[in-house]
């Protein structure tokens, strides 16, 4: 079970890994999971409880989600941690993961990615599954390294993927390419490249913006938007997509990578 978020008033609080805040409209949810913002069960959770009180205020018009390092957006999947889960508990994970990307593609308000420095993997869906994406210019990289554990994204996630990345789509699913924020903007991948300091900000006007929009119509074309890129699957379908994911994860390809992977940073 997700734990929920009671509504918030003025000022900001903090919620374990993730600081909230409001700015007139726009509820600012900051990921401050040590350095890398790597996903694990609890920080899943949390995103959920961010995700039902945006859903269930009327006085939030768009979520922004932005990372306390200005280098890092997300690393994607915690190595030491969720790498280690049993089967059970992993397809647990995955599906309450998939539960949130859905969840923020379903959200009939604006959401804003404030991607500050990198994001890869698991990351790079939260950002991919936000509606726009503010990205931080210099060396940084967006990339889905799937393919390098042995992994696959299931059809229904490349339906809504592919389309958001574009030329880029070759080049990140099929070659793990880690894509510049240059690259993101030439593609439509990035609504805007800024410098790091003004990531956050920039941001968040774009979602003041956003949450002053009539509301109902707002939705209303964002549901379109959705159902046009493959729409959201059913209970059947998201089982049928946890299963899929969850056959390449046991299969004996993606256990030598990730067993590959864990013995390379133990050195």
């Amino acid at each position: 079970m997700s734990r929920m978020l009671p509504g918030l008033g003025p000022g900001e609080r903090s919620v374990a890994d993730i600081q909230i805040e409001r700015d007139g409209r726009v509820l600012v949810a900051t990921m401050g999971r040590g350095k890398a913002n790597a996903l694990n069960g609890a920080l899943v959770d949390e995103l959920h409880g961010v995700l039902q009180t945006a859903h269930d205020d009327a006085a939030v018009g768009a979520l922004v989600i932005a990372s306390a390092n200005p280098r890092l957006f997300c690393a994607g999947l915690d190595v030491g941690e969720v790498f280690a889960y049993d089967k059970e508990t992993m397809r647990w994970f995955f599906d309450r993961f998939v539960a949130l990307l859905d969840g923020l593609r379903a959200l009939p308000k604006a959401v804003v990615a404030a991607v500050s420095g990198h994001a890869y993997a698991g990351g790079a869906l939260i950002a991919l599954a936000s509606d726009f994406r503010v990205m931080s210019d210099g060396d940084f990289g967006f990339a889905l390294n799937e393919v390098d554990l042995g992994l696959v994204l299931p059809a229904e996630a490349t339906r809504w993927i592919a389309p958001i990345l574009g030329a880029a789509t070759r080049d990140v699913l099929l070659g793990g390419t880690a894509i510049s924020p240059q690259r993101a903007l030439e593609v439509g991948l990035a609504s805007a490249v800024v410098p790091a300091t003004a990531v956050r900000e920039r941001a968040i006007a774009l979602a003041r913006t956003l949450a002053d929009k009539p509301p109902i119509a707002f939705a209303a074309i964002k549901q379109g938007i959705v159902e046009a890129l493959g729409g959201q699957p059913d209970a059947e379908g998201r089982q049928a997509f946890v299963d899929e994911f969850m056959r390449y994860w046991t299969g004996p390809e993606s256990t030598a990578r990730r067993q590959a992977l864990i013995a390379s940073m133990r050195r």
